[in-house]
């Protein structure tokens, strides 16, 4: 119990210092990687919480990301993963660039194709080894809605998903007004996170963003249902 007081303090206390920094569009859907990218010269950093507080399955699990902005549609992210309650004895560091690559930004400006790509080296900070993680998705957004999807294809070993997998990923994304989005991602498959989640953004002063969703398992080995809560935040 006390380390569930803890990482609440401590949510409690990030949350305080994002909300004294208008939001940009986030680096995550909410697990999948989005089709944004950190602006040249910016920093990005998120918090996110998955959670659970009734039984059976009581848990939390922590992810805090970072990304600098290089230039040319890509950055660098730093990632730290599977801070957990009960312990996953894997926390592990992830350091890798993503890129993305419109196309046809003269013939379809509206519609705004984009290729992301991504490399991400996981090594584990309990003893589980180095691994990778990669992914890529192609994505466009519907011109007079401003839907925006995304699919494609996410590969990687035992330090962030469980075991070794290869799999199709997906995002949805659906401005409702200035500030508020709807937005969905998923995994395929039967590992760590195989989940489809559902929610929303809202755009917080001072470049800070306001995540909320919830958690389904694509089968029970993938995990429990909880819900999802992260604070987002640019520095300039």
């Amino acid at each position: 119990m006390s380390f569930w007081r803890g990482r609440f303090f401590c949510s409690l206390m990030l949350a305080a210092g994002l909300c004294l920094g208008s939001a940009q569009a986030q680096q995550t859907i909410f697990n999948v990687p989005s089709a944004d990218v950190t602006p040249q010269g910016e920093i990005f950093l998120q918090h996110e919480s998955q959670f659970r507080i009734w039984r059976p399955g009581r848990f939390l699990n922590s992810t805090e990301y970072s990304a600098f902005g290089l230039g040319h549609g890509t950055e660098l992210d730093v990632t730290l993963f599977n801070v957990n309650a009960p312990a996953s004895d894997n926390i592990t560091l992830g350091v890798g660039l993503k890129k993305i690559v419109p196309l046809f930004p003269k013939k379809f400006p509206r519609q705004e194709f984009k290729l992301t790509v991504g490399q991400l080296v996981p090594v584990s900070l309990q003893g589980q080894g180095v691994g990778n993680w990669s992914y890529a998705h192609l994505s466009a957004r519907a011109p007079r809605l401003k839907t925006r999807l995304a699919v494609g294809v996410s590969t990687g070993t035992r330090q962030i998903f469980g075991r070794t997998t290869v799999g199709a990923i997906a995002t949805l994304e659906q401005p409702v007004t200035k500030r508020l989005s709807l937005q969905g991602d998923w995994y395929s498959g039967t590992h760590a996170l195989g989940f489809l989640i559902t929610g929303f953004s809202y755009a917080l002063p001072y470049n800070t963003v306001l995540f909320g969703g919830y958690q389904i398992p694509n089968t029970p080995r993938c995990g429990r249902q909880g819900f999802v809560f992260e604070f987002a935040k640019y520095v300039k």
